[in-house]
């Protein structure tokens, strides 16, 4: 039962261990991502941050041993330029000046997202090759990542002490709560059945629904720009997951796949 599984997930401790590796990534990328946006605009953030696809591509390759077509990489730069569009659309003109020390700026987009595409990519190889399941490894992820919620609820002692712990949770931030964990769950099956990579994707048209659920909820008149970024999405998404027609056994490569993505090795 699930009892007997996080007793059994909790008896290594080692193998616990191993799951501080993505905490602390996860930590430095969200302390690198102020410094970034203290340093640089808005839109100048949106644009660099989408290097973290290209990132998560890269170690995908060399952690997982994963192998992607030349179409696969266009693809990954056309999900790149299409995202950057519908959030540059989303920013607005407000942000058109940049702010800070941009060298410092850059530097910690770039930092953050090779610290994303590791992660990601370390956590999808933890999953595959072990055989602790899913909701464990996220138990086990907490033990480093509620210690972290501790200290920044020390910094609001005070409210805290006037308000009490769950002051202000009403029944909308529950639901968030619910919406979180539920997305966690999702996220890991994601990385655990499919990739890093189709994860990144699936994160790219998420952006794309919430922009549109949004126009009728504000009122928001989606741009020409916008409709670019969306249609830059979808392109993408079907450059890199419609595989072209094999060619006769003859006239494919020794290794008999034509050059597509092969599965990682587990």
């Amino acid at each position: 039962g699930a009892v007997r599984d996080v007793r059994t997930g909790f008896s290594k401790p080692l193998d616990v261990l191993k799951l501080a590796v993505p905490a602390l990534c996860y930590t430095l990328q969200n302390v690198l991502f102020y410094v970034s946006l203290t340093n640089l605009s808005a839109s100048t953030y949106q644009v660099l941050s989408q290097l973290k696809t290209l990132a998560t591509a890269g170690f995908w390759v060399t952690m997982l041993g994963g192998r992607l077509a030349v179409r696969q990489w266009v693809a990954l730069g056309t999900l790149i330029a299409g995202v950057s569009a519908v959030q540059l659309d989303s920013v607005g003109s407000a942000s058109a000046l940049d702010v800070g020390n941009q060298l410092v700026g850059v530097s910690a987009v770039l930092g953050s997202s090779v610290l994303s595409g590791f992660a990601n990519v370390y956590f999808e190889r933890l999953v595959k090759t072990t055989p602790t399941s899913i909701w464990v490894r996220n138990l086990q992820l907490a033990v480093f990542t509620v210690p972290q919620s501790i200290i920044i609820m020390a910094k609001d002692s005070a409210g805290i002490g006037a308000g009490g712990v769950l002051h202000g949770f009403t029944l909308a931030v529950w639901g968030a709560i619910a919406l979180k964990a539920f997305g966690g769950l999702v996220v890991a099956s994601t990385v655990k059945f499919a990739d890093s990579l189709l994860k990144s994707f699936a994160t790219a048209v998420s952006i794309i629904v919430t922009c549109l659920i949004s126009i009728p909820l504000y009122g928001i008149i989606p741009s020409a720009q916008f409709a670019q970024g969306v249609a830059l999405v979808i392109a993408s998404v079907f450059m890199y997951n419609v595989k072209p027609k094999r060619a006769p056994r003859a006239q494919q490569g020794m290794d008999g796949n034509g050059g597509e993505r092969t599965p990682p090795r587990s």
